[in-house]
């Protein structure tokens, strides 16, 4: 063992105190535990400087430098991928120079590692190439784009990446220009840069667009607003898919307060027009077209989409401004019918009739008569619903619909003889309706609010799996109507008896 005298003054001894009472006052053993401990931060931090350097207060811990799991590090850099950091965040680590020196502005990036603990270093190589090694190759890619940020200023752009697992090499060139250095940054290393920064300013557009084209298989197509509103102009029938398409939902049985913003949701991610503004339950819609058949057409579909779902709207302005109106007094009259008709222990022919008067007065300022049969099956679907509720009915089928439309068209009033032929397949018959028969005369709109009344109540309870096939109507001159109501997956009907359906 080598012995060498050495000279401590007493603020070195005090210094040591802590270790002198580890080692039962052994003044050798302990310096030579300050001796690993000195070559531990020199293998560490690269140099006694840097270690000195790296030992900063709380307040620059706090401030500008955390630790992090290692597992969390690597997903904040698989997120991160394809995306580049801002030249501030880049200038912060480095101060930028007038004068690029390659080797020395290596050096600064090997000490910035040391210093942060990352195991990447990093070489210069002539002509113009750097060369990262060690550490990861999601931390080398970061390392890359702090690199290449940099030398932007110095209007140098890459030419060539190649990565292998442990080594990452850059080829640099000089270009014209800053942007076209940058561009070069975008190309290579932030692909993804301007589409995240699109998506984070406007997060709900783009994740409403992006489960879209995933519903539908990416089978989307997008086309210019111009060519859209030509189409539209051509006279193509209303195609309310839309809501389905960009929603993944069935277009029906939606509450309005879930509704409205659906559907300004659609539009506006779809582009079809430029913004909704819902007051209340008033729809305000915004758009750039100027054919007044294209613009049409938008009202329309909008308004059948929420017939579709029992609310009953008018388009009170149709130009620059698409204004959709609720028509609220029709469907509380309408829940009012529905809540007598349940209460009702006998006949229910006066709140019919009551019912078609106030149709009739509200007939001058909406196109009521064209929209009544609709109102049956929004009437249809709610009596069946709490008919469903009263009788604590779980699932539906031809017998149970039986009894239940039997019930209620004694409650309408209505002579009728419902059989069922098979458990798929029901044959009805009404021989005698006496509520079509105001005064004595016929009423087409009450029937056709009644054969309404059929459609909802047969959809809702079989989810549509069941068709309704008339053959006779009273409206038409037949001396009764009839109709047979039939399940798709019917089984095949007795041979003795022919029913031509």
């Amino acid at each position: 063992m080598e012995r060498r005298n050495i000279t401590l003054e007493k603020k070195h001894i005090d210094i040591l105190s802590p270790l002198l009472e580890k080692h039962d006052g052994n003044i050798s053993a302990s310096i030579r535990e300050m001796i690993d401990f000195t070559n531990l931060m020199i293998n560490n931090h690269g140099s006694l400087e840097n270690a000195i350097s790296d030992s900063v207060s709380i307040e620059r811990i706090e401030n500008q430098q955390v630790l992090v799991d290692q597992l969390v590090w690597q997903w904040l850099l698989e997120t991160s991928h394809d995306m580049l950091p801002s030249k501030e965040i880049v200038d912060s680590l480095i101060e930028p120079v007038d004068e690029l020196d390659h080797e020395g502005f290596a050096v600064q990036i090997n000490e910035l590692c040391i210093v942060l603990g990352w195991k990447t270093k990093i070489h210069f190589k002539l002509p113009f190439i750097y060369i990262l090694t060690g550490g990861s190759e999601n931390q080398r890619l970061l390392i890359s784009k702090i690199i290449c940020i940099y030398l932007v200023n110095h209007h140098i752009g890459i030419e060539h990446i190649s990565n292998t697992y442990s080594k990452t090499s850059i080829e640099f060139g000089s270009k014209s220009s800053k942007d076209e250095a940058y561009q070069d940054c975008v190309k290579h290393l932030g692909t993804l840069d301007s589409s995240i920064k699109e998506i984070r300013y406007k997060p709900y557009f783009w994740n409403s667009l992006i489960n879209t084209h995933v519903n539908t298989d990416y089978n989307m197509v997008t086309i210019h607003r111009k060519e859209y509103e030509r189409l539209l102009s051509a006279g193509f029938d209303v195609d309310v898919d839309i809501f389905s398409v960009y929603t993944g939902l069935p277009c029906n049985d939606i509450n309005l307060q879930q509704l409205l913003p659906t559907i300004k949701s659609i539009f506006e991610t779809s582009r079809i027009v430029d913004k909704i503004e819902i007051e209340v339950d008033i729809l305000r819609i915004y758009h750039s077209y100027t054919n007044p058949d294209a613009i049409e057409h938008i009202a329309k579909t909008i308004l059948k989409i929420l017939e579709l779902n029992g609310y009953q709207y008018e388009a009170i302005q149709v130009s620059s401004i698409i204004i959709l109106q609720h028509k609220v007094e029709i469907e509380g009259r309408i829940s009012e019918l529905v809540s007598n008709l349940v209460k009702a222990k006998g006949g229910f022919n006066h709140e019919m009739l009551t019912f078609l008067i106030f149709l009739d007065g509200v007939k001058e300022k909406t196109e009521i008569n064209s929209t009544v049969k609709t109102i049956g099956e929004r009437m249809g679907e709610q009596i069946i619903k709490e008919y469903e509720k009263q009788f604590n009915v779980v699932d539906w089928d031809m017998k149970t619909f039986k009894e239940a439309f039997s019930n209620i068209d004694i409650k309408l009033g209505r002579k009728s003889v419902l059989e069922l032929i098979d458990s798929n397949v029901m044959h009805y018959t009404v021989s005698s309706c006496q509520i079509v028969h105001r005064h004595g005369k016929f009423n087409k709109h009450l029937c056709n609010l009644t054969h309404g009344l059929l459609k909802g109540a047969v959809d809702y309870a079989f989810k549509g799996d069941a068709t309704i096939k008339p053959k006779q109507k009273i409206g038409l001159g037949d001396r009764l109507c009839e109709f047979y109501i039939v399940l798709q997956k019917k089984l095949p009907m007795p041979t003795d008896v022919s029913h031509n359906l």
